[in-house]
């Protein structure tokens, strides 16, 4: 992988909450670079405790977490998670704040300069779709609505790192499709990470997935390649992942 791309790569990490438990993660090593990887699993396989590991707010009990070779919970951490943006299933706003408030708000807690920050609110609002609602309070906005505020306020930062943890939840096939565009116009050096269990989507953003299993990764590789050898006669990609729980469970 070329130096000057950014690298994100988790080596023996173990996670347990609380301590004493079962792991919700157990990975040797995950390396991920610049493009769209996906995230799948069945619910508690770990994919949301593994997404707050990768985005610096999940310290975990073993192991090392490193952006471009740093440790992302050492000296640097401040500097390198400003670097990472994290789109969580939910994320409380006031419900008073009128839209682009709120946005303004995520960007004041992130650190982006004021002389930035105005123009690339505007910017991200009409990518969303949520242009005509900037003035619209938050409480009275739809669910869809509200994750692609959340999805706003993961950008404003302009990160090197995007980690999306279920980010199609609550949208319309429409709204999916403007994800997927969204997706695709990200600078090609963003290494973003998606969540979901709509395999579907998986398949269409995403050029490479990881499968995990309580805590474990089953499989990591080319997403076309994946569905091609697993899914099938009907290269089914449910199919796919179907077949790669059962050869890891075997």
């Amino acid at each position: 992988m070329d130096d000057a791309l950014p690298s994100l790569r988790a080596v023996d990490v173990r996670c347990r909450y609380p301590p004493g438990t079962v792991d919700v993660v157990d990975l040797d090593e995950l390396a991920l670079g610049p493009g769209a990887t996906g995230l799948v699993g069945v619910n508690g396989a770990g994919k949301t405790t593994l997404l707050l590991t990768l985005a610096g707010a999940c310290r975990p009990q073993h192991g090392t977490v490193t952006l471009d070779g740093a440790d992302l919970y050492g000296r640097e951490r401040r500097e390198l998670v400003g670097r990472i943006g994290l789109m969580p299933q939910s994320l409380d706003l006031p419900g008073e704040l009128r839209v682009a408030d709120a946005l303004s708000y995520v960007s004041w807690l992130r650190g982006v300069p004021r002389r930035v920050a105005g123009p690339r609110e505007r910017e991200l609002l009409e990518t969303v779709g949520l242009g005509p609602r900037r003035h619209e309070r938050v409480r009275r906005l739809s669910g869809g609505m509200r994750r692609r505020l959340v999805l706003a306020s993961a950008l404003v930062t302009e990160p090197a790192v995007l980690l999306l943890d279920e980010p199609t939840t609550g949208l319309d096939p429409e709204q999916r499709a403007g994800l997927r565009a969204l997706l695709l116009d990200l600078p090609a050096a963003t290494v973003t990470v998606l969540s979901s269990h709509v395999m579907e989507d998986v398949e269409r953003m995403t050029a490479r997935i990881v499968v995990l299993d309580e805590g474990r990764v089953l499989h990591h590789g080319d997403t076309t390649a994946f569905v091609a050898e697993r899914g099938g006669p009907e290269r089914s990609p449910e199919l796919a992942f179907l077949a790669t729980l059962a050869r890891g469970r075997a």
